[in-house]
């Protein structure tokens, strides 16, 4: 198999995963999970080169802590159903972050494209999200990705910089059942030219 078939099967066959149990797969460590985060907030390309993307992983007693925090704050049974079960069965989470200091400092520099450096900021997130969710399913860990983006900011306050601004959390352990059928919507790519 090439190294651009696998690529794109490792990418294909990445799903959200809910039912995981808090553990990492025989022979993986945390630092391995780390290693592909760091690999991804360093090379994911960001728009004039801003690197404003962070990240931390969070587990044991503090990933527990951070999504009761989350539960507490969400006013009925239903809606703390999903922040619970991350406590409860996730090994741990990945929080991304961009920094808004480095945002700002762009907004500055280059003033013409202010409105728009947030947004060149998330397109680069959402990218390093992606990519770290498939990389950690070829350690043999499911996940699903979350957005309790201002409860889990409010849970690490003092944790990281203030300047940091929380986008998304990929929860994940090891996967107890298969992920269930993806459906697709009729969305043809064209090539179009003059």
């Amino acid at each position: 198999m090439s190294a651009l078939s696998t690529f794109i099967k490792t990418y294909n066959t990445r799903r959200t995963q809910y039912q995981l149990k808090k553990a990492l797969p025989q022979g993986v460590t945390i630092e391995q999970v780390q290693s592909i985060v760091q690999e991804f907030v360093k090379h994911t390309p960001t728009s004039f080169n801003m690197q404003s993307l962070r990240a931390v992983v969070i587990t044991g007693a503090l990933h527990e802590a951070v999504w009761k925090a989350v539960a507490d704050a969400l006013p009925t049974d239903d809606a703390k159903r999903r922040p619970l079960s991350a406590k409860d069965e996730a090994y741990g989470s990945v929080i991304f972050f961009d920094d808004s200091t480095t945002i700002k400092g762009m907004q500055e520099k280059f003033a013409v494209y202010a409105d728009y450096f947030p947004i060149f900021a998330a397109t680069s997130n959402g990218a390093a999200q992606i990519n770290t969710w498939a990389a950690i399913g070829e350690l043999g860990l499911g996940g699903h990705l979350q957005h309790y983006n201002p409860f889990v900011e409010a849970a690490l306050k003092g944790k990281v910089p203030e300047s940091w601004t929380v986008q998304a959390q990929l929860v994940f352990g090891v996967p107890t059942a298969e992920a269930g059928p993806k459906q697709f919507i009729e969305n043809e790519v064209k090539v179009l030219s003059e």
